[in-house]
């Protein structure tokens, strides 16, 4: 079954393509065959139930603040390891990693931000939105110049996103 072009999900009976065998969307649980809805209902069945006991083959995921207890992601996982020195105090932008200290009054930008969003009009808006709240909450922030252009951002699925740069 596994050598012909398209095949039958054990689940719902959908058609599975080799194409989608080969892409990681339909996968083999055992010896059945799951479609890509049947995958992440799987997947949401087992992770919601899974816990550390040697029958599983599952580990405990724990989460943690320093950079050197955190173990690399299998190569294939979903799961990438963050941290909050990676982002910030909160998950919050922070300025505190910068030397060069901000110079509002002159003419040249010290630092940049960039945000994008996809295009429509709820992500614009949400854009909108986080850079007037990162405005409202730095006061010390004078915006010197600001760019914006389209591009391709790579993701689960490749899209254009407005991306725009602001100098301050």
């Amino acid at each position: 079954m596994k050598a012909e072009q398209h095949s039958t999900c054990a689940e719902c009976g959908a058609t599975v393509y080799r194409e989608h065998l080969d892409s990681g969307i339909a996968r083999y649980e055992g010896d059945r065959l799951l479609c890509s809805f049947c995958v992440a209902e799987y997947e949401k069945a087992h992770d919601s139930t899974a816990t550390a006991s040697p029958d599983t083959g599952l580990e405990t995921i724990s989460l943690t603040d320093d950079d050197d207890d955190l173990m690399p992601a299998p190569a294939r996982s979903r799961i990438h390891n963050v941290s909050k020195t990676m982002m910030g105090e909160s998950g919050a932008w922070t300025d505190t990693r910068f030397k060069r200290a901000l110079d509002p009054v002159s003419g040249g930008a010290t630092r940049t931000r960039t945000f994008h969003s996809k295009l429509n009009e709820g992500s614009i808006d949400f854009m909108t939105k986080s850079i007037n709240d990162w405005l409202d909450s730095n006061d010390q922030i004078v915006i010197k110049f600001a760019t914006s252009c389209i591009g391709i951002f790579e993701g689960k699925h490749a899209e254009p996103n407005l991306i725009m740069t602001l100098f301050y």
